[in-house]
């Protein structure tokens, strides 16, 4: 089969001479070349031809090819500088967050060291910032006090950190052992590469998610911020107990913990929003205010003796050095599964989106397995050596970035300075005030809760996505925190499910004069085609979706071919009651009006108006006598969905109309001949293009018209 192409003379158009093809003709002048089959055998050859140990070293171990690949002089320099920043940032977050976590603030120094200092090794992304989270951290904290509370029930009736030596290490234990669970099921899925399991956490159900979180990690602060002891609680309703709590126990508030919250808050509050972004115009560098004012708190508690003299609580004696590795407890893995589950999801969700951004920003490759990889064995590692669940943060990750951050050599920078503090400076932190780092925990959350902005945005673009911000973070809010990302998750799926069955469909018509077939209702230009009634569906057509397509193609046609088909039987049946039992007539005039010939076949199926004879017979008025389905846009099709386009096809054809399928993708069209369809009659069926398609169609409509106007010349000859 040869094609023509004619380009005009001025080059604003062609033309394309060539047969009309269906899959029969295009497959005889243009065979298929399918790859055999892989065996298990040949597969198994391949990976071990392919595999090298360098390479598979270099990819599992990927800083040293990564700063090859780009390193030089005055990225390292940035380095240092945005390593600094990093630090900076990490010594008040780091305090503030293991208390955060429901342990002691020396933990969260060791979730900014140890985890970072693992994820230069393994990771690719060259800007995020591994260590603590507040989100995260909080989530830790929900099994570490559920059974603290379980074990020790005393400690229900304090929310801060228990001084009781066995408590604490009970608390210390927990929290390792879902740290180290939770990067197993990372390491896991990277492994494995099960990455996808991550993208159903939508952007928006982890910004409802961790703006909800916020709204728990606040009253979680409360007692910390007023100087007063609240019930521990868990359960459905959480937050709501807290609160009435809270109430009661206002009476007792230290106004002396009550004021420094207040200073610190307000300090901290006015440098972030009003005078760090003028400093920092000016001296290009992050204003560490966060650092400032934790040191003049200790300052100000070790001079004034704030504990001894006002009871306000202070941090207390902290180790120093680096610690000794811990075992995780095997006996309480069971009850702390769940929460586990909940960790790495969050923590992966927050920092492989972290990823892609700066990644996509910055213009280089990252692979998302190895950071599955790198962000489970950071969690790992940091569990045996003490350490919380540690994850990407936003904030610290946009600081290092704008500080000019080139690599994780701004990691390594950022552990020798931490190390240096857990080494020589840690003791000194001692009579940190607690107040402090729930104001500071209290302000590093504006950020978080400014995301219910959000809504604005998504209510413009995507009713569904508020639908689900809302949901989740309704369900977070009011439930609990695990069981809150467990009902977004879930009804983030239904609205998957929704809208893969409430797919777009429309009519199509054709522009005059051109081989272009867009929707009429969108275009006033497009036309019908006589005849022919040209449909499309976009989307998976499966069991979910497969009754919803048929009833929307009989909507289209305004034709039900069940219905249609009894219907007409019906009335056949009467008919041949009505009829005498012999003609009085000779045969002559029956052989002549009704001869038993292939030619009766078309006559019958075609009248003078070219409708459907079962259609007339039954009083339909309609037109139709081909049916054309787009299948470009069928995304997948399972058993159920092709089982209905069979049947489709029979029962239309029942009524005389011919279904025809356009751009039918080979595993739709293998899914079909599955499902029963003949291989010839669906090659005969299916069509390259809409125009084939539509051309096929007014070829046939144009003979049949010819052979009924010849077939009722011969009936009045007959009848003369």
């Amino acid at each position: 089969m040869q094609a023509e192409i004619r380009h005009s003379s001025n080059d604003e158009g062609y033309v394309i001479v060539r047969q009309v093809l269906n899959n029969t003709k295009f497959s005889s002048n243009h065979p298929e070349c399918l790859p055999p089959a892989a065996t298990f055998l040949l597969r198994v050859r391949r990976c071990a031809n392919s595999f090298s140990a360098v390479t598979a070293i270099s990819n599992f171990v990927p800083f040293y090819k990564i700063l090859a690949s780009f390193y030089s002089l005055r990225a390292f320099a940035a380095d240092i500088l945005a390593g600094l920043t990093m630090a900076i940032l990490h010594i008040p977050q780091g305090m503030a967050y293991g208390y955060l976590a429901g342990l002691k603030p020396i933990n969260g120094l060791y979730t900014s060291f140890f985890p970072a200092l693992t994820y230069f090794f393994f990771g690719t992304s060259r800007q995020i910032s591994v260590g603590t989270f507040s989100v995260v951290a909080m989530l830790s904290a929900e099994p570490v006090n559920r059974l603290a509370t379980d074990y020790f029930p005393s400690s229900k009736n304090f929310s801060g950190n228990s001084t009781s030596t066995d408590l604490e290490q009970f608390r210390l234990v927990v929290a390792i052992t879902v740290t180290i669970l939770a990067g197993l099921i990372q390491l896991a899925m990277g492994l494995f590469h099960l990455g996808c399991l991550v993208v159903y956490i939508s952007s928006p159900l982890l910004g409802g998610f961790t703006c909800a979180s916020a709204v728990h990690v606040l009253s979680s602060q409360l007692s910390g911020l007023f100087g007063i002891q609240l019930k521990r609680t868990s359960g459905p309703g959480r937050l709501l107990f807290v609160l009435i709590n809270f109430v009661e126990m206002i009476k007792y508030t230290n106004w002396i913990t009550l004021l420094i919250s207040v200073v610190c808050i307000t300090v901290l509050i006015t440098f972030k929003f009003v005078l760090s972004p003028r400093i920092e115009a000016k001296i290009h560098f992050p204003f560490p205010i966060e650092l400032l004012v934790l040191i003049s708190g200790t300052v100000i508690s070790y001079f004034t003796e704030l504990e001894e003299k006002f009871s306000v609580r202070i941090v207390g004696p902290l180790p120093q050095g680096f610690p000794e590795p811990i075992l995780p407890d095997p006996y309480i893995m069971p009850q702390v599964m769940m929460e586990s589950a909940v960790v790495s999801f969050v923590s992966l969700a927050t920092t492989v989106s972290l990823v892609k951004l700066y990644a996509a920003r910055n213009g280089y490759d990252v692979h998302y397995t190895q950071e599955m990889s790198a962000i489970g064995l950071a969690n790992i590692c940091g569990g045996f050596f003490r350490c919380h669940a540690a994850s990407a943060a936003l904030a610290r990750t946009s600081v290092a970035a704008s500080a000019g951050m080139q690599s994780q050599v701004a990691s390594l920078v950022s552990c020798v300075v931490l190390a240096l503090v857990l080494t020589l400076i840690g003791p000194s932190l001692h009579t940190v005030p607690m107040c402090v780092l729930s104001s500071l925990i209290a302000v590093s959350l504006t950020g978080i809760l400014s995301q219910i902005m959000d809504l604005r945005i998504l209510y413009r673009t995507s009713i569904i996505d508020m639908l689900i911000w809302l949901v989740t973070f309704t369900a977070t809010v009011c439930i609990d925190v695990p069981f809150g990302l467990i009902v977004g998750l879930g009804f983030s799926l239904v609205t998957v499910l929704y809208r893969t069955q409430m797919c777009n469909s429309y009519e199509l018509g054709q522009i005059e004069e051109t081989d272009l077939y867009v929707a009429r209702k969108w275009y006033t230009e497009a036309r019908s085609v006589s005849g022919v009634q040209m449909l499309r569906y976009s989307g998976p057509v499966y069991y979910a979706s497969a009754e919803r397509l048929v009833d929307w193609v009989i909507q289209q046609t305004g034709v039900d071919p069940n219905k249609a088909h009894k219907q007409a039987i019906r009335l056949d049946q009467v008919e041949d009651s009505r009829k005498p039992s012999s003609s009085p007539c000779p045969s002559l005039f029956t052989r002549c009006v009704k001869p038993r010939t292939s030619r009766e076949s078309t006559l019958n199926h075609v009248q003078t108006e070219q409708e459907s004879p079962v259609l007339k017979k039954t009083g339909t008025s309609n037109q139709l006598r081909f049916l054309i389905l787009d299948a470009f846009s069928w995304t997948f099709i399972d058993f159920v969905g092709s089982k209905a386009i069979c049947s489709l096809v029979g029962s239309y054809k029942q009524i005389g109309i011919e279904v025809l399928l356009v751009s039918c993708q080979p595993p739709i069209f293998e899914m079909l001949v599955k499902s029963g369809f003949a291989q010839s009659e669906l090659q005969d069926r299916c069509f390259l293009t809409m125009h084939d398609a539509v051309l096929y169609c007014k070829q046939n409509l144009s003979t049949e018209r010819r052979v009924a106007t010849e077939g009722l010349v011969m009936e009045n000859v007959c009848r003369v």
